[in-house]
């Protein structure tokens, strides 16, 4: 059976079952393979077979599809063929290809400058998970000139009344 083997930046390793003729893959749980790394995206792209060979089509990601540190749309697959799901390397072993990939050794560049070459830093994405309500430092200084204010008025209030009264 086809397969995927994958190591991410941290160097946790997996391997995904190609066993459909079209898969999706991407780190949200809607598709068929899933790979949880923050720099794949949530729908990263699509393997698929014609009946006599598997491709890959990016659809758009994100972080890109790379191979020898190009970014690339489309992928031919060929047992042993390396390539990179934004940060995540990858090698497709077609049916037999533990043997395939024993004979070859698998590399996968990252560019040196350029679009790809810093890691991917979550902490930058925006629109995702729970909102974070940002800190006003001056906001305990407003509040305690609030509170004064109403005294204020306040006490100008009961001494208004206080004179028209006697």
């Amino acid at each position: 059976m086809p397969r995927i083997q994958f190591t991410t930046p941290e160097g946790a390793s997996g391997a995904l079952e190609l066993d459909a003729e079209r898969m999706s893959v991407g780190r949200a749980d809607d598709n068929q393979l899933i790979i949880a790394d923050d720099s794949v995206s949530s729908h990263h792209g699509e393997f698929a077979f014609d009946g006599s060979s598997w491709t890959f089509t990016d659809l758009g990601s994100t972080n890109g599809t790379k191979v020898g540190g190009s970014r690339v749309e489309n992928i031919n697959l060929a047992s042993g063929a390396a390539f990179q799901l934004g940060n995540v390397n990858c090698v497709f072993l077609g049916d037999g290809g533990e043997e395939a990939y024993s004979n070859q050794t698998a590399t996968i560049s990252t560019p040196s400058s350029g679009y790809g070459s810093a890691p991917y830093n979550g902490r930058l994405r925006t629109g995702f998970g729970p909102k974070v309500k940002q800190k006003n430092p001056g906001g305990a200084l407003l509040t305690l000139l609030g509170v004064v204010g109403l005294l204020a008025c306040g006490a100008a209030v009961y001494f208004a009344n206080q004179m028209g009264v006697s």
